[in-house]
């Protein structure tokens, strides 16, 4: 008879309980795997993140002269300068002041480097070196 008889099967609540307890240690292993996963990932984006801010709060130097040589027109000029645009525009007609133009009666365009240099080498307008003079 030992051939003709059958496996005893397991109650129907023993195989659900072996069952689900395979799927929750099957999920477990790949959450495990998905929380390494993701917790990489979210690492990588920190450091990307800490990486854009130090470059933004940090310029490189190289970064720097691009910056420096920048053009302004007559009205970021004046405003960077301190001064009004008709006086800046009076200055450069005496060509006190670096300038450029593309042709009589254009816009004027100054460079930023050129306008520090001349601000450093004391360039003033007259009407605040007279004003300075009688304040001194």
């Amino acid at each position: 008879m030992a051939a003709y008889a059958t496996r005893r099967l397991k109650p129907a609540s023993q195989a659900l309980r072996h069952q689900s307890s395979w799927i929750a240690s099957t999920e477990s292993s790949d959450s495990a795997a998905g929380n390494s996963l993701l917790d990489t990932l979210i690492d990588q984006l920190a450091e990307r993140v800490v990486e854009r801010l130090a470059s933004a709060t940090n310029p490189s130097p190289a970064s720097d002269s691009g910056a420096h040589d920048e053009w302004f027109d007559s009205r970021h000029a004046a405003d960077y300068l301190g001064v009004h645009r008709d006086t800046l525009r009076k200055l450069a007609a005496e060509r006190a002041i670096p300038a450029e133009q593309e042709g009589p009666g254009c816009k004027l365009y100054f460079r930023r480097s050129e306008l520090d240099a001349w601000r450093r080498a004391g360039g003033r307008p007259r009407h605040l070196v007279s004003t300075l003079r009688r304040i001194a």
